[in-house]
């Protein structure tokens, strides 16, 4: 049950900075980060213990943001929570490790979540820069997440006819990318697609609006053989910290 979580929670981070390109579908950008799944008992004083090391003078200083997010639906999972902390780079995601082993702002953190939560998973994830994010949901307060978790023997064929798809398909008020996992999964999983929008009912609405269409039909066709569903994962956020300045 931790590689579910592994998987899902990579996920999440990808939802919170994407880039617009000149298309009709904007793409995504490229970013990189960790995931940590928690099994919280007192969510106000976990966010309130992120929201004081973000404003420290270490948490000012990190390159990247945090995004707090209420799992709603996980199966069997004790994750309540999932943390994405989100790196423009692996060179940025390297700068915050090194600040934050030399801090007492970190290690305050740490002591205050460990009173309040339960570590139950960590991972990593990349950014394809595959999908399309024109309506710039982004992450914040309220947005919703739904992560489709797959393993794919041929990515090259897959990547292509996902983004045929999601170039044909009218996604409505949500955005959809795609994440290769660079570290953890549940058994084969190696990609997650990730659709957002302002509301978990606006999200499940435009899901099954799409699946009637005659694209989404195709891309079904095309990648039935090198794909395999995993499992699918519904959360809400509740916070983002920081910044993606360097």
């Amino acid at each position: 049950m931790k590689k579910i979580i592994n998987s899902l929670m990579s996920l999440a981070l990808v939802l919170g900075a994407t880039l617009a390109v000149a298309d009709n579908h904007s793409a995504p950008s490229s970013p990189v980060g960790m995931v940590y799944g928690m099994n919280v008992s007192d969510p106000q004083a976990f966010a309130n213990a992120m929201g004081k090391y973000w404003s420290s003078p270490t948490g000012k200083k990190i390159p990247g943001v945090a995004i707090l997010r209420q799992v709603v639906a996980a199966g069997e999972s004790p994750i309540s929570h999932m943390v994405s902390v989100l790196h423009p780079s692996y060179e940025a995601m390297d700068a915050a490790f090194a600040i934050n082993s030399a801090s007492d702002d970190w290690a305050t953190l740490l002591a205050e979540l460990n009173g309040v939560s339960e570590l139950i998973s960590s991972s990593m994830f990349e950014g394809t820069g595959l999908g399309s994010t024109a309506n710039q949901i982004g992450a914040g307060p309220g947005v919703a997440n739904l992560y489709v978790l797959i393993s794919v023997s041929d990515p090259a064929k897959y990547a292509e006819a996902w983004q045929k798809m999601i170039a044909g398909t009218d996604l409505g008020e949500t955005d959809t990318v795609l994440i290769s996992m660079s570290a953890g999964g549940l058994g084969a999983t190696t990609h997650v697609a990730a659709v957002s929008g302002k509301s978990v009912g606006a999200v499940m609405a435009q899901m099954n609006a799409n699946r009637s269409e005659e694209t989404f039909q195709t891309f079904l066709r095309e990648v039935g053989d090198i794909r395999t569903i995993e499992q699918n994962i519904v959360t809400v956020d509740v916070a983002v910290f920081g910044r993606m300045g360097g």
